[in-house]
């Protein structure tokens, strides 16, 4: 593989992850030497010089992040989205978390019955939720509370949180039952 492809495959690797990785983690996920990647590595710095983003490379890590030229906007709209109110979708977004998470976002999606990809980045812009790796899938991350989010929320411990205990109960049986609905369904329309 030629340093250009190689350059390709790391920025869409830092894209899809959203985060940064370390060197050596890179050379494993791509099966390449010390010497390709550094040479893709330059590739992909030289390429990203008049774009807005940029390849941040501090000899141990590498990480995508915004352009010099960008960061006044990108400022601009992450102070503009900050200023509003989470609204109804953020308050049920967090409830979820709070009381279910840590949860994927399809499952966030699931729960609210619509895409909840822009409120999960608002609330992760806020400090509200942070991702994890998700350890029975590494290709998607779980959502789960700040410390932040506790802090505001007046708690130090989930289990603080009103009825806590009760509501994980509940939506424990009703995600039994609705599993045990979904198999019965799966097992009649395979009869039919």
């Amino acid at each position: 593989m030629n340093e250009q492809d190689l350059s390709h495959r790391i920025e869409a690797l830092l894209f899809a992850l959203g985060r940064s990785m370390e060197r050596r983690e890179l050379m494993a996920k791509l099966s390449c030497t010390s010497e390709e990647l550094e040479l893709a590595l330059r590739e992909l710095a030289r390429g990203t010089q008049k774009r807005g983003i940029v390849c941040v490379d501090d000899g141990r890590t590498v990480e995508l992040r915004v352009a010099p030229a960008a960061s006044k906007l990108v400022e601009e709209v992450r102070r503009e989205d900050l200023s509003r109110d989470i609204g109804r979708a953020g308050l049920e977004t967090l409830s979820a978390i709070l009381y279910r998470g840590p949860l994927s976002r399809s499952e966030i999606d699931f729960i609210r019955g619509v895409n909840s990809s822009q409120i999960v980045r608002t609330l992760l812009m806020r400090g509200l939720v942070r991702r994890v790796p998700n350890p029975k899938d590494e290709r998607s991350f779980l959502y789960e509370p700040t410390t932040e989010l506790l802090s505001q929320l007046g708690v130090t411990h989930l289990a603080e949180l009103p009825e806590y205990e009760s509501v994980r109960a509940k939506l424990a049986e009703l995600e039994t039952a609705y599993r045990a609905k979904e198999a019965e369904q799966h097992t009649h329309d395979e009869a039919a």
